[in-house]
């Protein structure tokens, strides 16, 4: 059975992407400036601008402006990192069939362990609807505010359109995160081994745990830019901690499994090893000594002490240098929205 059978299983995108034959990343940069573009032909015939202008306010002033651009951006993005999520789970998944981890066992696998169900895609992105009042709320802290007249102008009414839009697709991406998340957990838990001599097979689990990381830090990378906005102060401390959580979990779940089996292989060989050591006879069979006969007592230490260095986590160097980046852009985020709003005060003082 050929490597790519097990991931035939189409998606809604592969169908899009095949008639618009263009890259994610640039098919949302047009998405996202022909939103901005939208904004401001409407900011200019409703008299948005005018109205920005009676109170000296640049957009970038206001807080409607700022999170309507935000938003806009936002709403390029997510469909351009969701369908970078799909081509790197895929990619990831070729790679560990190529790896014959689970020598003809893997298609089996995954044919039950699916990308998930349409229906509760949709219904995760519908949930997304409830995360635009719960910004409103915690940054206004005022309900009745909703229900007169001046609340409502473009800038109000585009965020609320346009947020829906922006969590509705975040929604998606979530579910499809952990669904992908916890089909790499149940096919760590179903290898039938690991080998302490091929840490690089198991790669792929740890750039699935880095590439389910990437919805949360896109998010708290942008809604860093409303940091220097006092009103933020407690839908960042909420929002923060809720997608901190999630990364953790997105993170985790695809390693945790090749974690422990990586740990017992570990303590399973030490122990061969030692017995070894002590003279115990057959102590080394199933291990990687085991057929190295006249071994001298030096080969068993030596064993020991590389086993005793493998690390317990599928994670190399270039996957830890890519989490630090990761990781790193939300503060680059926080601090250059400081910066931004420190040297505009200044400007325009």
């Amino acid at each position: 059975m050929s490597h790519a059978e097990p991931f035939s299983r189409r998606l809604w995108s592969d169908w899009f992407f095949e008639r618009v034959p263009l890259p994610p990343a640039l098919l949302g940069a047009l998405l996202a400036a022909g939103l901005v573009g939208l904004l401001a032909l409407l900011a200019l015939a409703t008299g948005a601008f005018d109205r920005l202008l009676e109170r000296n306010l640049a957009w970038w002033q206001s807080r409607d402006g700022r999170i309507a651009v935000i938003l806009a951006l936002l709403a390029g993005t997510l469909p351009a990192a969701l369908r970078y999520h799909e081509l790197g789970t895929r990619r990831n998944l070729d790679a560990l069939a190529a790896a014959n981890l689970w020598p003809g066992g893997l298609p089996a696998l995954l044919r039950r362990a699916t990308s998930g169900s349409p229906r509760a895609a949709i219904a995760w992105g519908l949930s997304g609807f409830l995360v635009i009042p719960l910004i409103a709320y915690t940054v206004d802290r005022d309900p009745s505010l909703y229900f007169t007249a001046g609340y409502w102008w473009l800038g109000t009414i585009w965020t609320w359109v346009v947020g829906s839009l922006v969590t509705f697709f975040g929604g998606i991406h979530i579910y499809r995160v952990f669904t992908d998340a916890r089909t790499f957990a149940r096919l760590a838990r179903a290898l039938p081994g690991v080998d302490l001599l091929d840490r690089e097979a198991l790669l792929p689990f740890a750039r699935q745990g880095l590439l389910s990381a990437v919805p949360g830090v896109i998010f708290v990378t942008f809604f860093a830019l409303n940091l220097g906005d006092a009103g933020f102060l407690l839908a960042a401390t909420v929002l923060g901690t809720l997608v901190l959580a999630q990364n953790a979990a997105a993170l985790l779940i695809p390693m945790r499994g090749v974690h422990e089996r990586l740990r017992a292989e570990k303590r399973d060989e030490l122990a061969r090893v030692n017995a070894a050591i002590r003279g115990e006879p057959g102590a080394l069979r199933g291990s990687p000594l085991g057929n190295r006969e006249g071994a001298s007592l030096s080969d068993p230490l030596a064993w020991r002490a590389f086993v005793e260095a493998v690390p317990e986590w599928p994670i190399d160097v270039s996957t830890l240098g890519r989490f630090a980046v990761y990781v790193g852009i939300p503060v680059f985020g926080w601090v250059g929205a400081a910066l931004v709003q420190h040297v505009l005060e200044r400007a325009l003082g």
